[in-house]
């Protein structure tokens, strides 16, 4: 091992960057176990300190931001990074730091193009970003690089040699791995359905990803379906959604429904009001909705995409870039969770 950091006695001794930093410098509540075990691991490892990165990080004021979009009764997934985003805050209390958060419209790309032309990018000096709108966002990092605010994405991933760090799942593999559970137990000859709920698919690169994961499992097992159907609803009401999905059960013999994101609720909710719990139904994240549903097995697995852990890593390694020039691992790639009623209690929601 090189240089040891606190990251690296923070693993060690799992805990947090936060509180090794608090055992360094002497502040905040510690307990003395937790004190003694690491200031035993830092003599052991030779660590450190760079006084003079740490003093300045101290000394300066630092200016974090958040982008992601708004929080909406229809897609209340974004309210779980909040608890990412006061931890990372809460960890970072020492420090001179502010981490302001500039939402926008998923549904309205011009709501982001506005945004992103008004955005203080002289007050900020580094941004965690949730990208939808594909080519308006790619728009938004050439504008950072020109100003030279670095950038850490999380929950969707940009292919672009500006950001330094993802913080998510790997797409791809959690779409295959959707498709794994619904082929368990899978009756041949029978029906299987991708359904989108997002506002369009293709500004998401993780939905679009995540399908191409789900149908490349189906293709290496194509003898065991009649038909993979894939149908796009973005923008009905519960009404025309349950017609849909009515009609689609009524021509095709279904036995499994993946939901490419975290409104699965929506299908488990026509499953409930006819009464159906033979669809092995898939979908995306602990939302409150989403418990109720996986809790009387209309939901049959929940796939976490954890994302407090996503909000909450993503600032750290921004913070520990702006502050100490500390570059963050590239790919940040965070485990496929899959929850059913019977774990769902090992669970934070």
């Amino acid at each position: 091992m090189g240089k040891v950091r606190i990251k690296d006695i923070a693993e060690i001794a799992n805990v947090s960057i936060g509180t090794v930093d608090r055992v360094i410098h002497k502040r905040g509540e510690v307990s003395q176990a937790t004190r003694e075990r690491i200031q035993k691991l830092l003599k052991e490892h030779g660590y450190k300190p760079d006084i003079i990165a740490s003093s300045l990080a101290l000394k300066r004021q630092i200016n974090l931001a958040v982008v992601m979009p708004r929080i909406s009764h229809e897609n209340e997934f974004w309210k779980l990074p909040q608890s990412g985003i006061k931890k990372a805050l809460e960890e970072l209390s020492h420090y001179k730091i502010s981490i302001d958060t500039y939402y926008f419209d998923q549904f309205n790309t011009n709501d982001f193009v506005n945004q992103a032309k008004k955005f203080p990018y002289n007050n900020i000096h580094g941004i965690l970003f949730a990208p939808v709108f594909q080519e308006e966002s790619i728009a938004f990092l050439r504008r950072c690089e020109k100003e030279r605010v670095p950038v850490v994405l999380f929950n969707s991933l940009l292919d672009d040699p500006y950001v330094k760090s993802f913080v998510g799942q790997d797409a791809y593999h959690s779409g295959y791995v959707a498709a794994k559970l619904i082929n368990y137990g899978l009756e041949p000859k029978r029906a299987v359905a991708i359904i989108n709920l997002s506002a369009r698919k293709d500004h998401y690169a993780h939905i679009i990803s995540r399908e191409k994961g789900f149908r490349s499992y189906f293709e290496e097992y194509s003898d065991r379906l009649s038909h993979l159907l894939t149908i796009d609803l973005h923008g009905v009401d519960d009404q025309k959604l349950h017609a849909r999905l009515n009609e689609m059960c009524s021509e095709y013999d279904v036995a499994g429904i993946f939901v490419t994101n975290s409104r699965v609720y929506k299908v488990a909710g026509f499953l409930a009001e006819r009464g159906s719990q033979s669809v092995r139904l898939v979908g995306y994240d602990l939302l409150p909705e989403n418990i109720d549903f996986l809790k009387r097995d209309y939901i049959d697995f929940l796939i976490s995409q954890r994302p407090e852990e996503q909000s909450f890593r993503g600032l750290m390694s921004l913070f520990n870039l702006v502050a100490f020039n500390r570059e963050p691992v590239e790919r940040q790639l965070l485990p496929i969770d899959i929850i059913t009623r019977e774990n769902l209690r090992y669970y934070k929601p």
